[in-house]
């Protein structure tokens, strides 16, 4: 799986789908969390277009190259 960093843009993967999101779901990496032994990593999301950061876990975002 491809790593991310802040500052990363990523998209969330085609079949993930929230209420609320934007239609194009690009964001920004804010932060990563690591939880437990097995790197469960999630990361803070900041979504373009909205004013509150989601998490994700990785395997739902992929880095952006256009719409």
């Amino acid at each position: 799986m491809p790593e991310f960093k802040p500052g990363d843009l990523v998209k969330i993967t085609d079949g993930t789908h929230e209420d609320g999101w934007p239609d194009d779901r690009v964001g920004l990496v804010l932060d990563s969390h690591e939880r437990g032994v097995y790197r469960y990593e999630v990361f803070s999301v900041l979504l373009l277009g909205t004013s509150e950061p989601i998490k994700i876990h990785k395997m739902f975002l992929e880095h952006f190259t256009s719409l």
